[in-house]
């Protein structure tokens, strides 16, 4: 079985420690490496290209939104989590535009990092519960007027949507729905361009708000 190889960048030694532990008791899970500060983090993740980096907001001498930042510039391949106290709007906002892929709060960690772990590998957004109405909040503030009525989406369309909201693969919606992964395909890709969305983080903001899942 191949193993997702993680890397920890967080200065609390303990919970750092306490988080290795943990996730190495998962089988499908690999520590390849941790670090204290952001700097050293960076140059880590550049060496051993793991495919999560789980990054603390306030770690030292680079923060967590800038290493996200440049991580996606000079290792594209790996992909982010933030793991942090901070669940204000701004903090989620900016991790998000940052190219960061999960968010979770440290009071849920035990419980759901391994879940966005799973989920972030998978190409799919995990946002922690305690952070999801605070995006949907900050993403009404700023939507046109004309994208918060009805579209004209079918019933099988919300299907595929609510199953893409959370987090199914392509492969797992051919599967549910007994379609070919290319209708799958086709059915994702007019729900994007019927509801004007330009990411999957869209796509799931949206299914929050009509109530097609539940934060």
């Amino acid at each position: 079985m191949k193993k997702i190889k993680v890397f920890l960048a967080d200065d609390h030694k303990i919970l750092r420690q306490s988080l290795v532990i943990l996730l190495s008791q998962q089988e499908n899970i690999e520590v390849v490496g941790e670090a204290a500060d952001g700097v050293e983090a960076f140059k880590n993740i550049l060496d051993l290209k793991p495919d999560i980096a789980i990054l603390d907001i306030s770690i030292p001498k680079l923060n967590g939104i800038d290493l996200a930042i440049k991580l996606k510039q000079s290792s594209p391949e790996t992909k982010n989590i933030i793991l942090t106290m901070h669940k204000s709007e701004e903090f989620v906002i900016m991790a998000l535009q940052a190219g960061v892929k999960g968010y979770v709060l440290k009071d849920n960690a035990l419980e759901e990092l391994i879940q966005s772990i799973e989920t972030v590998d998978n190409g799919n957004i995990f946002l922690s519960q305690g952070v999801t109405q605070l995006v949907v909040n900050g993403y009404l503030n700023n939507l046109p007027s004309d994208q918060c009525q009805s579209t004209p989406i079918s019933s099988r369309e919300r299907e595929v949507l609510q199953l893409l909201a959370e987090g199914k693969s392509n492969k797992e919606i051919s599967d549910l729905l007994c379609l070919s992964i290319k209708t799958v395909e086709t059915h994702r890709s007019n729900i994007m361009h019927k509801l004007g969305f330009k990411s999957i983080i869209d796509l799931v903001l949206y299914a929050v708000r009509n109530h097609i899942i539940e934060p």
